[in-house]
């Protein structure tokens, strides 16, 4: 249960003043959770880390900071992910972004940070930054730091990276030299003065730190991050452990090492009136503490100001002391006198913010946005105390536009004290409308629940719930924000929230809460689901890319398109399915007719396709579409992003698939076992290719006829997580030396341990990889069946290749593997690393590091043509 905390990070961006009106959301709850909102009380100080990607932030220094000491602190990930890998599932691109942004946002849970975003897509890996500055331009992506600075106001900036090729990949070099350039412009009014118009101000912060992080490396600080947490019961390492093992795609998975932890931070950059803090015992050359000679408390910061200010630094006093009383006297099991004290506190803020509030306007902005933050987290702690608690239930987890739905609110003084109640309603958008069916009593004894319900009516043009970096197509590697989007923001605001404001003594407290759909699982029990707004029709076409192989002699079987066509709307719905063609094709049937009596039901549909006889290489859309009876089309619909650890996110998709024609062929009648890794498309492109796909699991691995198979391939990473495979890796090297075909696609480290490959190899660290997806490719062995037969492989078939050429390439290599290609990111010695084969025994042995995994959801006709030589390699020697 969580109250006022328990705003959706999204829907706190939209307060005023902006990025500081509210607490991030926790998982800290009871005693614990009152003891760190208590902990937060009267520290004014603010710290936003930058890096480049989820998983890349300290997340020990995040806890300590945010949970140890009080402070508000942030981080700010310039990307969501998007261009990595997926340990756990098949989301690759936008949906591996969105899982990755979940996953910040669940980590954030635990250590206490908020979470912030840029503009920038994560095209994949890069070597250097004016790589990653060419996919981003920088300016523009240098206003998206500013501005979360500018809003979010940090007196300290720690940048993870050095801005330098020490940090090992272009993009986390960019996020280290963005960091650097935004320390300086966020303060400079000439910067980016349209921030200045929609209300933002300059902004300087103290100190930009960096990290130091190989151990014992020089600092001039250093943060302890390993000391036993009474509220907790662990340290604030082994909670930021806990959060960095919700990185689960990313196999991030981490102990929590009790003891001793320490994080070093060296000085990049201070403010010239920054002081540089006293050295109280550090040692030589070592700042005293993290906060060190700056000001953490809104008292001090008012005593600074001019000599209108003093009043205002005298109440901030008072109500500090009052603050510190609290925290001192705190008794988890005697709440009512922590409450009263509390309420006395809130007087005393009262007096300070209306002593701010007759400020000269630039003091006035500045400590009033800093009392907002402190009247929010003081408003928080009381709420705690008193035993307050909201909660907002609809009815259903998806609604349609038009539709009417119940939504209950309770509110639960579980305090010791009675409370009275101004209101207890939703919030919901414009246009929707929400009816009470009950009055509101204006009183709530102490240990009562108060229920209302009421009736909602979404609007009839209501949008569906989707992330709104999603909603149009981006430009380059940026996405397109819609106007007026608050900087940094992670997603949408929930649709519908209940808010309630409680009288407690002196204070008026608000509190709100998210509304969700309350579900029973008879074995795992209660469960939550946020609401989501859909359309009354959804329509998805599979697969999303169809191969047309063209030329190999064979009689053309018709292409066939699956549909399938859901309704989400109570009243059900009736029209005709059909697709949308390319001229000269057609399609069997025409036109489907459908029919739904309600919500929930879903049809299939199967339509195979001919193109026409003469048709040409290139690639082609057949789109599917269904007609309401009211004219309506809807041509589009979604899937849940959606795992244990992570809130759902639904990404939408047109009712399209990509027809992919080119030559091709594969070796006919091919039976092809398939060790499926971390996720990839092998299977289904194989299956278009005309060959027969058997998965292989640990019991076929173990005890299966694998002599059945003309070849067997691993799919990504399938030695990292398929223990099964390794233990039965002899088996497939048996199957090898008896004449078939294996054909290892990209692994990690691991792979090269002795006996895994048949002969030894080797990998540098970092690996070999060719980031340039337009890199030249040269042929080295080019009458190799493997690159001649059934297609003839030339330089033209990695024309078009998406992302990467390969990584984990191979360094070195016993004499018997062959290696086939060449190539190299500009400015680069030439690798062989990325195909070689191998004979071995009377079969043959491949290793590929190059990226197929992303050329075959992508349609790419060389990646295709390629894979289909590799199966065939068995046929090629008969």
């Amino acid at each position: 249960m969580r109250p006022f905390r328990a705003f959706l990070l999204s829907a706190l961006l939209l307060a005023a003043p902006p990025l500081g009106a509210q607490p991030p959301l926790t998982e800290h709850e009871g005693a614990a959770g009152l003891g760190l909102a208590l902990r937060r009380l009267g520290v004014d100080a603010r710290v936003l880390m930058i890096a480049a990607h989820p998983d890349d932030e300290s997340t020990q220094i995040l806890a300590t900071l945010a949970l140890g000491h009080g402070a508000d602190v942030a981080y700010l990930s310039l990307t969501r992910g998007e261009g990595g890998q997926n340990g756990i599932g098949p989301e690759l691109q936008e949906a591996l972004g969105l899982l990755r942004s979940e996953e910040l946002l669940a980590a954030r849970r635990l250590d206490g940070a908020r979470q912030f975003f840029t503009r920038a897509y994560d095209y994949g890996f890069s070597k250097d930054a004016d790589e990653a500055f060419r996919h981003w331009p920088r300016d523009t992506l240098l206003a998206d730091v500013v501005e979360v600075v500018r809003a979010f106001r940090p007196d300290v900036i720690v940048s993870v990276f050095t801005g330098t090729e020490a940090d090992g990949h272009g993009q986390h070099e960019a996020a280290g030299l963005l960091a650097r350039e935004a320390f300086g412009a966020a303060a400079d009014p000439a910067r980016f003065p349209e921030q200045l118009a929609r209300g933002l101000r300059p902004h300087a912060a103290a100190v930009l730190y960096g990290g130091v992080w190989s151990r014992g490396g020089p600092a001039d600080v250093r943060l302890q991050t390993g000391e036993l947490d009474p509220l907790l019961g662990r340290s604030a390492y082994q909670v930021a452990m806990a959060s960095r093992s919700r990185h689960r795609s990313q196999d991030m998975g981490r102990p929590l090492t009790p003891g001793p932890q320490a994080s070093g931070l060296r000085v990049l950059a201070a403010r010239a009136d920054a002081p540089a803090g006293g050295t109280n015992g550090a040692p030589p050359g070592e700042r005293a503490s993290f906060f060190a000679g700056l000001d953490t408390t809104l008292s001090q910061r008012a005593a600074q100001a001019s000599a209108a200010a003093a009043e205002a630094a005298a109440r901030l006093r008072a109500y500090e002391v009052a603050v510190g009383q609290a925290r001192a006297e705190f008794n988890p099991m005697q709440l009512a006198p922590l409450a009263a004290r509390l309420d006395a506190a809130s007087g005393l803020l009262r007096q300070a913010e209306s002593a701010v509030a007759r400020l000269p306007a630039g003091e006035r902005a500045e400590l009033g946005f800093r009392l907002a933050v402190e009247r929010a987290e003081l408003d928080d702690a009381l709420v705690r105390a008193a035993g307050l608690v909201l909660d907002a239930v609809a009815e259903a987890e998806q609604v349609v536009p038009g539709q009417e739905f119940t939504l209950t609110l309770t509110l639960w003084n579980g305090g010791a004290v009675a409370a009275e109640v101004d209101t207890l309603a939703p919030t919901v958008p414009v246009g929707w409308q929400a009816t009470a069916l009950d009055s509101l009593p204006a009183r709530l004894a102490a240990g009562e629940l108060l229920t209302r319900r009421f009736r909602v009516r979404v609007a009839a043009d209501a949008a569906a719930t989707e992330p709104f970096f999603l909603r149009a197509p981006r430009r380059g590697d940026l996405y397109r924000w819609p106007h007026g989007t608050p900087p940094g923001m992670p997603f949408e605001p929930p649709a519908v929230r209940a808010g309630a404001v409680v009288r407690l003594g002196e204070a008026r407290l608000p509190l709100r809460r998210e509304a969700t759909f309350r579900g029973l699982d008879r074995r795992q029990g209660e469960f939550r689901r946020p609401l989501r707004v859909v359309p009354p029709v959804t329509v998805a076409a599979a697969p999303q890319v169809l191969v047309l192989p063209l030329g190999n002699g064979a009689p053309r079987e018709p292409l066939r398109v699956q549909v399938r066509v859901a309704s989400a709307s109570p009243v059900g719905a009736a029209g005709r399915l059909r697709l949308e063609l390319p001229p000269g094709w057609r399609s069997e049937p025409e036109t489907v007719v459908l029919r739904f009596g309600g919500a929930g039901e879903e049809r299939p549909a199967e339509f195979r396709v001919w193109p026409p006889t003469a048709v040409r290489a290139g690639e082609y859309r057949v789109g599917a579409v269904f007609v309401d009876s009211a004219g309506t089309r809807f041509a589009r619909g979604f899937s849940l992003v959606d795992y244990p650890h992570v809130q759902p996110r639904a990404l939408y998709r047109p009712a399209e698939v990509q027809v992919s024609a080119f030559p091709g062929a594969v070796a006919p009648g091919l039976n092809v076992g398939y060790v499926m890794g971390a996720g990839d498309d092998g299977p289904e492109a194989l299956r278009q290719l005309g060959v027969r796909v058997v998965p292989l699991d640990a019991d076929s691995l173990a005890r299966g006829d694998l002599a059945r198979y003309h070849a067997i391939v691993t799919g990504v990473r399938a030695y990292e997580v398929r223990p099964d495979l390794a233990a039965h890796n002899a088996r497939l090297l048996d199957y090898a030396r008896a004449g078939g075909t294996l054909v290892v696609q990209y692994n990690k480290y691991e792979f090269t341990e002795p006996g895994v490959a048949p002969f030894p190899l080797k990998m540098a660290r970092p690996h070999d990889r060719v980031t340039d997806e337009t890199a030249p490719v040269s042929l080295l062995q080019p009458q190799h069946p493997a690159l001649s037969w059934p297609n003839r492989i030339t330089a033209a078939d990695f024309d078009g290749w998406v992302q990467e050429r390969g990584l984990y390439h191979l360094r070195e290599w016993d004499a018997r593997y062959t290696p086939l290609l060449e190539m190299a990111d500009p400015g680069e010695p030439p690798q062989r690393g990325a195909l070689l084969v191998a004979p071995l025994g009377k079969g043959t042995y491949v290793y590929t590091g190059l990226a197929l995994f992303r050329q075959l959801p992508a349609g790419v006709p060389g990646a295709y043509r390629l894979l289909a030589n590799l199966v065939s390699l068995g046929s090629a020697r008969r």
